[in-house]
């Protein structure tokens, strides 16, 4: 709600001093002071526009952008403003006084242009936290001596009796409540989070309009005043001090239904409106309308009230804008979740896979090594029975041989259990890594390799195949500078063995990593029966969506006959910002 009321705090100052440069422009004689003023009043402009755009979500380069564009309206207006009082006090400044005011600030802008590199404007400028540097401070400054030598200025003038005491008392206020406002900002004595300086100058603005209207400030013909509000977007009901409404432009007449002579206290209570000193308040209307009623009262030299204007905003599209941003939030939300259970899906999907295939290639060894086991016991046990019946009559000898060959056959199948208890043993931690990665992807645990080198990865993948031959050869030399690709790579390999064991039928496999100084390449080759086009399944799109989110590229290439065949391209330093879900970097 502070961030609504603050953007419309922005289009006031916005509105108010247009209005005034409209008015002058029409109205007032074309001199040097006038040509100052309305600077003034479009440099307030460009300073609050930007304002209104802040408060949407944006990346860092925009935000650097609408700050240049305000610095443009911040930088100038302190020069300008000295420049505006020293004419209308009747003082000619030296072209060469000009040309060094102006020329400070336009310096000033160029250490804010160039702040990325020697960061003196900015110490730190990022989304969530600006740190002023010592050139900004300098600056600020600048503008602050600017201001003060406007208000001295006009205060000579004062007594000098070259400026009436209301005029001089308008310039000088319009210039102080910003710059007191600014003041307190930067001091950090109040805690807004918000700068309220853009929004002081609608009262700048509006004082200026009502020394116009009231004064006949800058000798400006008042009879224009009812054309710039009636060409104004906000409703403006006008009442004198008796209480009687004497002027109602057309948006405030469809808002209110008030004309000239109508009780002012009545369209207050309309709007449950309390008849409070500069109040304002939030109206909801029954039609989904959002109004913005803000009061300001006009006092007189004894401090009587001698008018006070009501200005109305439509806010709907404000109120409109915080639904969608809030629908958009959810909608943001939505995807994230959505992204990150694909991402949980591709890490159960490539765990399961490469550990039910191997698992798959150790049970086949188990039965083979069975088979073997078994068929030996039959041929020796036919054997026997055989030799037992050609030697009936020497059946010492015959005992003896039997007992000879059952301590061989016990050798063979001792030498053939083991084997069966290797694979058995290597099948159950596989099993058990298995079941561990895949209860740490479904509870959205971070996991990686668990190894700070690549080749250490690469090394532990091979190792743990049995059916196929892996052969690893490492270019160049692995360090900690390629750590953070360590996980990518891993799950990319280990997707290319799971591949090659449940469709190649290959007998052998390399893996080269060459490590460069840009760049990490990783080929795999196989020598299966290959195929003839290349269809990217859930496993190949997993891989080259890996590369791809660590910056790089995945290619795939085979035919028939020819082996299967990956390519990896992996940047150094464009996988840095990679999040495969692991702990690994």
């Amino acid at each position: 709600m502070t961030g609504i009321l603050l953007q419309l705090a922005y289009l006031a100052a916005i509105g108010f001093s247009s209005c005034a440069t409209g008015w002058i422009l029409l109205r007032a004689d074309k001199n040097k002071a006038v040509r100052t003023l309305v600077l003034c009043q479009i440099l307030i402009i460009i300073w609050c526009l930007p304002q209104l755009f802040l408060a949407f979500p944006m990346s860092r380069t925009g935000k650097y952008i609408l700050y240049g564009v305000s610095y443009i309206g911040i930088s100038l207006i302190g020069p300008s403003w000295l420049m505006f009082s020293l004419f209308y006090c009747g003082r000619k400044p030296n072209a060469w006084a000009v040309c060094l005011l102006y020329g400070i600030s336009v310096f000033n802008y160029g250490v804010f242009l160039t702040n990325d590199i020697h960061h003196l404007f900015y110490r730190r400028f990022e989304l969530a936290e600006v740190r002023y540097g010592p050139m900004f401070y300098f600056h600020m400054a600048y503008t602050y001596a600017c201001v003060l030598s406007a208000m001295a200025a006009v205060s000579a003038g004062v007594r000098k009796k070259r400026v009436s005491r209301v005029h001089g008392a308008v310039i000088i206020l319009a210039a102080a409540a910003p710059f007191a406002f600014n003041m307190v900002y930067l001091s950090g004595l109040v805690k807004s989070g918000f700068d309220l300086t853009p929004p002081v100058f609608a009262l700048s603005s509006f004082l200026m309009l009502f020394a116009v209207f009231r004064y006949d400030f800058l000798d400006v013909d008042t009879a224009a005043s009812r054309r710039i509000f009636a060409s104004i977007a906000e409703g403006i009901v006008i009442c004198n001090r008796r209480g009687a409404v004497t002027y109602c432009n057309h948006t405030a007449f469809r808002r209110t239904g008030a004309k000239n002579g109508d009780r002012y206290d009545d369209i207050l209570e309309k709007f449950s409106f309390k008849d409070a000193e500069n109040d304002e308040v939030t109206v909801h209307l029954s039609g989904g309308e959002s109004l913005r009623l803000r009061q300001y009262t006009i006092h007189g030299k004894r401090g009587g009230e001698t008018a006070r204007i009501l200005v109305i905003t439509d806010i709907s599209e404000y109120f409109e804008l915080v639904r969608q941003s809030r629908e958009l939030a959810v909608s943001q939300q939505r995807l994230a979740i959505e992204q990150e259970r694909n991402r949980i899906a591709q890490e159960v999907h490539d765990t399961t896979g490469h550990t039910l295939t191997m698992l798959n290639s150790l049970i086949k060894l188990i039965a083979l090594a069975y088979k073997e086991g078994a068929g030996g016991d039959r041929e020796e046990s036919g054997t026997e029975h055989m030799e037992d019946r050609e030697s009936g009559e020497k059946r010492e000898d015959g005992e003896k041989r039997l007992a000879e060959e059952s301590r061989q056959d016990g050798g063979k199948r001792q030498t053939g259990g083991g084997e069966i208890e290797e694979y058995l043993h290597q099948a159950q931690e596989l099993a058990s890594g298995g079941i561990r990665e895949l209860r740490w992807s479904i509870n959205h645990l971070r996991r990686g390799t668990g190894c700070e080198l690549v080749s250490q990865g690469v090394y532990q993948l091979a190792a743990g195949v049995r059916e196929v031959e892996v052969e690893v050869e490492l270019q160049g030399e692995d360090g900690p500078e390629y750590s953070h690709l360590s996980a990518v790579i891993y799950q990319c390999v280990r997707e290319a063995i799971t591949n090659c064991l449940k469709y190649a039928h290959a007998t052998h496999m390399d893996v080269i990593v060459k490590f460069g100084e840009q760049d990490v390449s990783v080929y795999i080759f196989d020598n299966g029966q290959g195929c003839a086009s290349v269809e990217e399944s859930h496993g190949l799109k997993g891989i080259r969506e890996r590369a791809a989110g660590a910056g790089g590229m995945a290619r795939f290439l085979s035919a028939e006959g020819e082996g299967f065949q990956i390519f990896l391209q992996l940047p150094v330093n464009g996988g840095r910002d990679y999040d495969s879900g692991s702990d690994s970097r």
